[in-house]
């Protein structure tokens, strides 16, 4: 090794040191006792209907689970945690239209409702959760495109209500 590079090492495992000293940890943190999870496929509540969004969003806050958590997915009633989830409302709502009447911009609005019930620390919690994201029609984005933007943020927003505070 180098002396460039023992400098570098030497540099990292300060930082890692320091960061760890201050509470940060790379990740989301679990609830003490946590170890398992179950995300039952969430209740489509939307009018008019938007058919699959409620797999959608279960499937994308799935895999946010397992990316960034230590956590294990497993089916409903065999978990120390469930998250809920009832998808209100699915919205777009016109900002802008073009001569013809055709949309040029808009933005899509997703409210969700969650009940997480730790059955490890025996609370359950209630939380709103709402994204809207921007939509450009005269940059030819569809609304398909802000649809999955919206849910992989709500999917981060819903991991993160299950960090205790």
């Amino acid at each position: 090794m180098t002396r460039h590079q023992i400098g570098i090492l030497f540099l990292l495992c300060v930082a890692t040191h320091l960061l760890q000293g201050c509470g940060y940890r790379l990740g989301v943190q679990t609830p003490p006792g946590v170890y398992r999870i179950a995300v039952p496929t969430f209740t489509n509540q939307t009018f008019p209907l938007r058919r699959d969004i409620e797999t959608e969003l279960t499937s994308a806050l799935r895999e946010e689970i397992q990316g960034r958590t230590g956590l294990r997915l497993v089916a409903d009633g065999q978990s120390d945690m469930t998250v809920y989830g009832w998808i209100r409302e699915f919205r777009e709502k016109v900002l802008a239209e073009g001569e013809l009447d055709e949309k040029l911009e808009s933005l899509v609005s997703i409210r969700i409702d969650l009940r997480i019930e730790d059955y490890a620390n025996r609370t359950v919690r209630e939380e709103k959760v709402v994204e809207t994201q921007p939509l450009s029609a005269s940059r030819g984005e569809s609304i398909d495109a802000a649809r999955k933007r919206a849910i992989d943020n709500l999917a981060e927003k819903i991991l993160l209500k299950v960090e205790p505070w």
